[in-house]
C-alpha cells in the first residue's frame, strides 16, 4: 500500500514537471519575433534621439503589393502607441535605386508618417540586414516580381539588439516591452 502511494506521488510530480516543461516550450516557440544582437545599431543610428524606438521596414521602391500594406501598418502602429517615440525608416533594398525614385515613392506615405529612407552605406550593413532577413535583390527579375520579405525590425533605445517581427502586432510589442523592462 505504501509503495502504491509513493508511485502515485512520483507520477504526479512527473506530470507536473511535464506540464511545466510543455508550457515553457509553447511559450518559447509561440513568440513570433527574433531577438538579434546588433553590432552596428549604436553608431548607425547615433543621430536618432536616444529615447526613440527605431522601426525599419525593408522594401522595394515602386512595390505595389506588400510595401503599401506594411507602411499602413507602420502608421497604425504609431497611432496605437502615441506615448512612445518612434523613428521610422524604409530600408531601400535595391542599391541601384535613385534618390529621386526613393523620394517620389515615399512622398505619399510621408503625408501621414514621418518615414525616412535608409540605405546601407557599407558591405557590413548589407550583410547585417541580410542576416536579419531583409531581402536585397541581386537580380532585376526578382525586383520586377516584388519578391521580398515582409519583416519589421524594431531597435530599442539601448541600440543593442534588433527585434525581427513578421508583423507589427500588439502582443509582440507588449512582450518586447516586458523583456526590455526586465533588463
Amino acid at each position: 500500500m505504501e509503495l502504491k502511494r509513493w508511485i502515485q506521488r512520483l507520477l504526479w510530480v512527473f506530470v507536473v514537471f511535464l506540464l511545466v516543461g510543455i508550457s515553457s516550450l509553447l511559450h518559447f516557440f509561440s513568440s513570433t519575433y527574433r531577438k538579434i544582437p546588433c553590432e552596428i545599431c549604436e553608431f548607425q543610428f547615433d543621430s536618432v534621439p536616444k529615447p526613440n524606438w527605431i522601426v525599419i521596414y525593408p522594401g522595394l521602391v515602386g512595390c505595389g503589393k506588400k510595401c503599401p500594406i506594411a507602411l499602413e501598418n507602420l502608421r497604425q502602429f504609431q497611432s496605437r502607441f502615441p506615448n512612445t517615440k518612434f523613428s521610422f525608416y524604409f530600408l531601400v533594398t535595391d542599391p541601384k535605386e535613385t534618390e529621386e525614385g526613393i523620394q517620389n515613392y515615399l512622398a505619399y506615405y510621408q503625408t501621414s508618417l514621418a518615414i525616412q529612407a535608409l540605405r546601407p552605406k557599407s558591405a557590413e550593413e548589407v550583410q547585417f540586414y541580410r542576416r536579419l532577413g531583409a531581402y536585397l535583390p541581386e537580380h532585376p527579375v526578382l525586383k520586377q516580381k516584388d519578391e521580398h520579405g515582409t519583416q519589421f525590425f524594431l531597435i530599442p533605445p539601448n541600440r543593442k539588439v534588433v527585434y525581427a517581427l513578421p508583423k507589427l502586432g500588439e502582443d509582440d510589442w507588449i512582450q518586447i516591452q516586458k523583456e526590455m523592462n526586465k533588463e
